[in-house]
């Protein structure tokens, strides 16, 4: 009974990695296609844009982000919607997340999101994240047709706001030592004059890990973002009669980690050491360590690597964390992230986790 219970758990597991490896291969032929000779023929293509959705990059969770972002192969906690939702099988407990900041001075950066364990290693989650500037003031003018001037000076016609949503819904179970997690998610973007963007697309993930033994645990896992290529159609006017309306696409992005962790007698502590990869229009590589005292006190630091357009960037990052455990199971946890950048200046981030 136990051998065939097993061999089944092989048997998706080899089903699920095909599976993702055609879908990687097709991501990579449609792309292909779509920089080449357009979509559907009389829409033009718009894979040209590179920063279609670039807000789902910032990254969310102060804990995640003081690691430099290396957390594809951690995500042991709620905002493993965002970062790998195979994750979500590693909770037993539900919880909420909440992160509120300014990304330089101008845009509010936000995200909430709450996680319910289903019990058997398996669990769904609900998260919301956003980024945007409101009140911003559009003016007008008495006479249009003549130059601004004392007689003619702009005044307060109304405001707007402009913002980039993302609603995600998770998914994660557990399978023998690999876990699996699906997110579902709809992207809504408004701007001025009542256009916006709606687009719906969903993102695979897979975590592996060994056995917690005294030398150590090892983990590694993969994420597939937007593997069908997530379109968002715009409600503008076409540019002229027959033609479809503007839309666009994020691209696939390959994300690769692995983490390993260790247990250290001294003060009841943990060390863990993460990298990760990700591959969407260039490689990007992030190294992470969490320094965890008596599962009470956390020091964190990262680095982040990339591309940019004047060279490689790197990003140094901390933080530290405080966190409460109850005998009842419940957890309370506030983190903080600095995350250092040499062109746009420096910024932090606070969350907060409670596990309920």
């Amino acid at each position: 009974m136990g051998f065939k219970f097993y061999s089944r758990i092989k048997i998706k597991t080899i089903v699920l990695l095909l599976s993702i490896l055609v879908l990687l291969i097709e991501s990579e032929v449609l792309l292909a296609l779509d920089s080449d000779e357009g979509i559907a023929g009389n829409v033009p293509s718009n894979s040209h844009v590179a920063y279609v959705g670039d807000f789902l990059t910032l990254g969310v969770g102060a804990r995640p982000l003081s690691m430099g972002g290396s957390f594809t192969a951690i995500a042991n906690d709620s905002t493993a919607t965002y970062w790998n939702p195979a994750g979500l099988a590693q909770l037993t407990h539900s919880e909420m997340t909440f992160m509120q900041a300014s990304i330089n001075g101008l845009d509010s950066y936000s995200f909430s999101n709450y996680v319910h364990s289903l019990g058997q290693s398996r669990t769904v989650g609900l998260s919301w994240l956003r980024v945007g500037i409101d009140n911003i003031q559009q003016t007008t003018v008495k006479f249009p047709s003549q130059p601004i001037g004392p007689s003619n000076r702009p005044s307060k016609k109304s405001t707007f706001s402009a913002g980039q949503n993302a609603f995600l819904v998770s998914y994660g179970q557990q399978l023998g030592q690999l876990a699996i997690g699906v997110n579902l998610k709809m992207i809504y973007m408004t701007t001025l004059k009542h256009f916006n963007a709606l687009g719906i697309g969903s993102d695979l993930g897979l975590l592996w890990k060994t056995t917690n033994q005294r030398s150590g645990q090892l983990a590694v896992g993969l994420v597939l973002q937007d593997y069908f290529r997530t379109r968002l159609f715009w409600n503008t006017v076409p540019q002229s009669a027959g033609q479809a309306s503007h839309s666009e696409s994020i691209r696939p992005n390959l994300r690769i980690g692995t983490a390993y962790h260790q247990k250290i007698p001294f003060l009841n502590s943990q060390l863990s050491l993460a990298l990760d990869a990700n591959i969407r229009q260039k490689t990007e590589f992030h190294f992470g360590g969490e320094y965890v005292i008596n599962d009470l006190l956390s020091i964190r630091s990262g680095i982040l690597q990339k591309q940019g357009s004047f060279g490689n960037i790197h990003q140094l990052t901390a933080g530290a964390g405080f966190r409460l455990a109850f005998v009842s199971g419940a957890a309370f946890a506030i983190d903080y992230a600095f995350i250092g950048h040499d062109q746009l200046g420096n910024s932090n981030r606070v969350s907060l986790i409670l596990r309920l």
